[in-house]
C-alpha cells in the first residue's frame, strides 16, 4: 500500500485512537515545549523567591518588634553604667577626691595634715589609687570621718590605720593624729593594641 493510497479511515478504530492520541500528545508536548515551560519555571522561581522573601519579611518583624524592647534595655543599661562610673569611675580625678575628702573631713571636724597620691597599680579591669592621709582631731570625729568614707560614692577603702594621741593638747577637738591609707579604685578601660611592626 502506497503513502498516497493511504487514509485514516481505513484503520481500524483502535488503530486510528492510538494515532490520535499520540497526535494529541505530541500537540500537547508541542505546545507546552513552546507555550507553557517558559513561564512555568519563571512562575515556580518567583514562588521560590516569594517564600524567601516571606521568609526574611517575617525575620525582620520579628527583629523590628524587639528594637523596643532593645532600646529601653540599652537605655537601662546606659543609666546603670553612668552609676557604676560614679562608684569606679575611668581616671583617677585627683581634684574631685581631695575636694571630697577635704569636705568629709571639715564635716568630721578634722583637719587634713598631708594628703599624699601614691603612683596607681594596676590589675585585671582596675587599678588601686592608695592616697596616704594624716588628719588631726578626736577619737570621736575619726570614726564620724571613716563612717562618711564607708558612705561616699566613691568607693574608697582605709587601711594601715595608726593613731597617736597628741600630749600636752588642750583643745578638746584636737586630742589625736592619724595615719592612714585610703585607697580608690579606677576602671581601666581597654587600651586598643598598639600598631604591629614599628
Amino acid at each position: 500500500m502506497a503513502l498516497k493510497d493511504f487514509k485514516f479511515e481505513n484503520l481500524s478504530r483502535s488503530t486510528q485512537l492510538i494515532v490520535a492520541l499520540a497526535l494529541a500528545a505530541g500537540l500537547i508536548s508541542l505546545g507546552y515545549m513552546l507555550y507553557l515551560k517558559d513561564p512555568i519555571q519563571r512562575r515556580n522561581a518567583l514562588q521560590a523567591e516569594i517564600r524567601k522573601l516571606e521568609v526574611a519579611v517575617a525575620q525582620a518583624t520579628a527583629v523590628e518588634s524587639q528594637i523596643t524592647r532593645f532600646k529601653q534595655e540599652l537605655v537601662q543599661l546606659d543609666l546603670r553604667l553612668r552609676e557604676l562610673r560614679r562608684i569606679l569611675p575611668s581616671h583617677k580625678e585627683t581634684p574631685n577626691v581631695l575636694r571630697s575628702v577635704q569636705e568629709m573631713a571639715a564635716a568630721s571636724n578634722l583637719r587634713i595634715l598631708k594628703f599624699n597620691p601614691q603612683p596607681v597599680a594596676p590589675h585585671d579591669f582596675y587599678s588601686d589609687w592608695p592616697i596616704t592621709l594624716e588628719v588631726e582631731g578626736s577619737y570621736n570625729s575619726l570614726g564620724v570621718f571613716f563612717e562618711r568614707i564607708g558612705k561616699f560614692t566613691r568607693i574608697i577603702n582605709v587601711d594601715n590605720i595608726l593613731v597617736k594621741g597628741l600630749e600636752r593638747s588642750t583643745d578638746a577637738n584636737r586630742t589625736l593624729t592619724s595615719n592612714c591609707t585610703a585607697t580608690t579604685f579606677v576602671f581601666r578601660e581597654e587600651q586598643p593594641p598598639a600598631p604591629a611592626g614599628n
